[in-house]
């Protein structure tokens, strides 16, 4: 949100705002912010009419392969599901699932002889999808070549010779991946390409892996990891066992059912298994899952999943609410534009970012960046000759977190003691909020000499 209303205002990213991201869901969110004040009510409408659809069409996919019951069963999961895996925060997967369960709609549509277009053009609109889909998060790129292998697969059971096969895989591959080099060719003709190189392909290979805090948060994560393990192997064992009862289309069902193992694949080979990473694990899952409708015994799985992810997203739902920073965000907000000046966020929640008055101190402004660990040699800069052109600059006030010390195994201490050193030296404490829920509070410091 913070990006596209900078880029409404001539910058560009990576290049005068730095982040990873790829460039269209900053185009996405340029657009709401031509909204203003109604930007966050905006964003949230466009991101349930997404979420509704995708549902919608989990229901119609399922339909080929599972009775009414199981495929309208699919889609009010896979709603579920997103709502309790922090899913309602206008998370990328929300926008980019509704072009992947597109795209697979279309193959669905062609295998089951729902369609006149020819497999070459089916792969093109396929690909066309998936093409605007990386420009929104590059990890669809496993499910993207899962796709496109199975239709290369197509084309030589289809014509039985190999030039076919390759000639197709090219066509579809040149258009998977035309939106990409149509933002690398901008950038490079702006003479930029170097940053855009940078921010989006090597980047994420510089990141370190997040430390674990403790016991309990590492076995948290290897329990969701194993949850949604649990859910694809056990739904697959489902299947097998009740095989003769969910008898539909093998062809289609094998494809679907490869889908949710690759989609499982890209959600595993990164080591982050927190919830909002799981989001697009959930079409290709209980899409996969529908047809145990068909069996008494089986179906008692998918209304358990109903169940448990109901009862889940009820409790994300308080949980949400208790930890909302809406509270703390009017409180602070007068405090800190009682008097006009710069602010530098080091580490303290982003929504601070796009509701104060913008002062550009550093291509860097976003507290996940200058202020991790995980994120020191993967900037691209030195963070603490960073951190003190920034300091050069005298903000007036600087956001830090309650929590933060030499023990919070999360913060960069070089950039952090740099900022304690200048705090001690030239600031005082004017605002505190204490830690409530996930929350970990916060303190103001203003700039007194």
């Amino acid at each position: 949100m913070f990006v596209g209303g900078r880029m409404l205002h001539g910058e560009l990213p990576f290049v005068d705002i730095w982040d990873r991201k790829p460039i269209g869901v900053f185009l996405l969110y340029e657009l709401f912010h031509l909204f203003g004040p109604w930007r966050v009510w905006v964003y949230q409408a466009a991101a349930l009419l997404s979420a509704w659809v995708t549902s919608i069409l989990c229901l119609k996919i399922a339909r080929f392969i599972a009775p009414a019951g199981g495929a309208l069963l699919a889609g009010c999961l896979y709603l579920v599901w997103t709502a309790n895996s922090q899913g309602c925060g206008g998370q990328t997967p929300i926008f980019y699932n509704l072009l992947v369960v597109w795209a697979i709609l279309l193959i669905t549509r062609f295998l089951t002889q729902q369609t006149s277009l020819s497999l070459l053009q089916t792969g093109m609109g396929v690909m066309t999808l998936f093409g605007f889909a990386l420009q929104i998060k590059t990890s669809v790129v496993f499910e993207g070549v899962y796709i496109g292998l199975y239709l290369m697969w197509l084309t030589y059971r289809q014509e039985r010779t190999l030039l076919k096969v390759i000639l197709n895989g090219i066509i579809w591959c040149g258009i998977a991946l035309l939106p990409t080099i149509a933002v690398m060719l901008f950038y490079a003709l702006a003479g930029h390409f170097q940053e855009w190189w940078f921010a989006n392909v090597i980047s994420i290979f510089l990141k370190k892996p997040s430390p674990i805090a403790s016991l309990h948060q590492w076995l948290h994560t290897v329990y969701w990891g194993l949850v949604m393990l649990g859910i694809l192997f056990i739904t697959t064992i489902l299947r097998i066992i009740f095989k003769k009862q969910t008898t539909g289309r093998q062809t289609l069902s094998l494809f679907l059912g490869g889908w949710a193992w690759v989609a499982f694949a890209g959600f595993a080979i990164f080591n982050t298994f927190t919830k909002h990473y799981s989001l697009p694990l959930y079409p290709a899952f209980f899409i996969s899952a529908a047809p145990l409708w068909t069996s008494r015994l089986s179906r008692l799985w998918l209304v358990f999943l109903l169940i448990w992810g109901g009862i889940r997203a009820y409790d994300a739902e308080k949980r949400l609410h208790k930890a909302s920073n809406l509270k703390t965000l009017k409180k602070v907000l007068p405090v800190i534009t009682s008097q006009p000046g710069c602010v530098f966020n080091y580490d303290t929640p982003d929504v601070f970012t796009d509701n104060l008055p913008y002062c550009h101190l550093t291509r860097f402004p976003f507290s996940g960046h200058l202020g991790t660990d995980t994120e020191k040699h993967a900037l691209g800069i030195d963070p603490v000759q960073e951190t003190r052109n920034i300091l050069a600059r005298k903000p007036l006030y600087i956001l830090i977190s309650a929590d933060d010390s030499d023990r919070n195994p999360y913060i960069n201490h070089d950039t952090f003691n740099v900022i304690m050193k200048e705090v001690r030296q030239h600031y005082e404490a004017v605002y505190g909020v204490v830690q409530r829920y996930t929350f970990n509070g916060m303190i103001v410091y203003k700039r007194v000499r």
